[in-house]
């Protein structure tokens, strides 16, 4: 009799358990029955999508999942730290530290919303599908402060801005706001504001910069999408230091500004969730100029690379001595990939190096807004990053032939591309996004916090040869993880197409997703250790 009212009162309570979940919306116990909180928390968006249109998860369900992972692994983030991190090397040591705030409750009630628009089946392209966004992004109501002191009690954002309000209306749910460099000029994450973010493939190492908390975000599957922006990099850089994807598109392809230098894009841990996400944020806004008419469609599928020629560039002489071995090694693994899909590969270098480039590129972006927004900031007094005072004590005293110079090497630059590459036939060149993927957490100037290639050591902007097409800013160019280098940190290579043809990039990057070992697969997830 005993035994008789326990089991009822046992079915009882189970099914008051169900009613609750089916009720409130949250979740359903077939779906946590089948996923694990990892497996829903780096799931991809096409997949996810998928899922829910089955009933078989929800977006509550996969949300909860990373809010998990965010406690777990992120650090602490609260608005009273934000006077000033003075201790870098110890605040949220041993973390990620990728998120300057969050805003989980109203995340939250977006992901309900979601739930019951897949249950009525009005689901929009993004239904519940999170994004982390950067600290540059204008979302309706959050701070932007460019990670940078005298901006912290900026006034909230007025509007969505043009690619935000793509995003929104296709039922994208913003979940926290990423961290970035001051005023975004260093090629890694740390700032005097918010600390240092660090590498969830090896805390040791940085994340790049400056979209690098969206590439931690999703390296530590915080959100499953995450917006970039890209200057001289700020997209590719930390793709490849995070074993993401990312898109820089031309310039005008995504509503930006009209800065010429600048673009966004998305970053993805998947060749589809790239394509997905540039989808919904292409194509003419009224709010820019810029942007440009019609809006472009992006396959997931692609045609095959047999027959088609393909450019290799190692850039020997970028820096004294060649690039790192790794660098080398992941150009090495893309050849033998391309070849194994068909294609011809054709080997080509450049004259160009960083010392002939950087400092005109610097200069030239420099005397662009960039130069009026520092200038506006200066009467806070010394306040700024360390390396914000370097670039600027170097690039910084401008002239009008600076500009003018920029525009030269511009011209000479897209003649050299296209003589070599796309003259001769080729669809897209391939090169190193960085000259090593080794770059401490918190790179500096000083001699202990440089990175180093073949023994020598550099300031960081030196190792990144990503700016060559923020200057020439119509090329296109996909960023894609090939590898995990020795000390557990990912190469990303750059694949370019030629101007405005992003298909062609799309085209070389499904090819070789095909080919290359992905990432966030079969056991291949950051394990957060921290080793030199």
């Amino acid at each position: 009799m005993k035994k008789m009212f326990s089991q009822k009162f046992l079915v009882a309570l189970t099914a008051v358990a169900l009613m609750t979940l089916v009720v409130s919306g949250t979740s359903s116990v077939y779906a946590q029955s089948k996923f694990t909180q990892e497996q829903l928390a780096y799931m991809p968006a096409v997949k996810l999508i998928e899922l829910f249109k089955k009933g078989e998860t929800t977006p509550s369900e996969v949300l909860e999942a990373q809010i998990a992972r965010v406690k777990a692994y992120n650090g602490e983030y609260n608005v009273s730290l934000r006077d000033l991190v003075k201790e870098l090397d110890t605040f949220n040591a041993g973390k990620v530290n990728a998120i300057t705030f969050d805003k989980f409750a109203e995340a939250r009630a977006q992901a309900k919303e979601a739930d019951e628009r897949y249950r009525k089946g009005t689901a929009r392209k993004l239904e519940g599908i999170t994004v982390g966004v950067k600290d540059e992004n204008e979302v309706k109501g959050w701070r932007v402060d460019y990670a940078t002191i005298p901006q912290k009690d900026h006034a909230p954002c007025q509007s969505d801005g043009a690619m935000i309000e793509k995003l929104r209306d296709e039922g994208a749910i913003f979940v926290f706001q990423t961290t970035v460099p001051e005023l975004y000029l260093s090629p890694m994450t740390w700032s005097r504001l918010y600390g240092v973010t660090r590498n969830p493939w090896n805390l040791y190492y940085g994340v790049g910069g400056s979209s690098g908390g969206s590439g931690a975000a999703l390296a530590a599957g915080f959100c499953t999408l995450a917006t970039g922006s890209d200057m001289g990099g700020s997209i590719r850089i930390p793709s490849s230091m995070n074993g993401v994807y990312g898109f820089k598109p031309p310039f005008g392809r995504v509503a930006t500004s009209n800065n010429a230098y600048e673009t966004y894009g998305p970053m993805t841990r998947t060749f589809a969730d790239m394509v997905l996400m540039q989808n919904v944020i292409v194509g003419p806004s009224p709010k820019v100029h810029s942007s440009i008419r019609p809006k472009l469609d992006y396959p997931q599928e692609y045609a095959s690379l047999q027959g088609q020629k393909v450019a290799v560039a190692y850039f020997k002489n970028w820096i004294k001595g060649g690039l790192s071995q790794e660098s080398d090694h992941s150009l090495d693994m893309v050849t033998a990939a391309l070849k194994k899909a068909g294609a011809q590969v054709e080997t080509v270098e450049f004259d160009f190096d960083c010392k002939s480039f950087l400092p005109t590129y610097f200069k030239g972006l420099m005397s662009t807004n960039m130069y009026e927004l520092f200038g506006s900031l200066q009467s806070a007094g010394d306040v700024f990053s360390s390396y914000v005072t370097h670039l600027f004590s170097k690039f910084g005293n401008l002239t009008p032939q600076d500009q003018v110079n920029a525009d030269i090497l511009l011209v000479k630059i897209h003649q050299n591309i296209q003589q070599k590459v796309f003259e001769k036939g080729c669809i897209a060149l391939i090169m190193p996004t960085l000259a090593t993927p080794h770059f401490p957490a918190d790179l500096e100037v000083t001699p202990d916090k440089m990175a180093q290639v073949h023994g020598e050591k550099y300031p960081g902007e030196n190792l990144m040869l990503t700016p060559i097409w923020n200057l020439a800013s119509r090329y296109p160019v996909v960023t894609m993880p090939v590898e995990l280098s020795n000390k557990n940190v990912p190469v990303g290579v750059q694949i370019v197409s030629n101007t405005y043809d992003d298909l062609s990039a799309f085209r070389v990057a499904y090819a070789l997703s095909k080919t290359i070992e992905p990432l966030y697969m079969d056991g291949r997830f950051p394990d957060f250790r921290n080793a030199k």
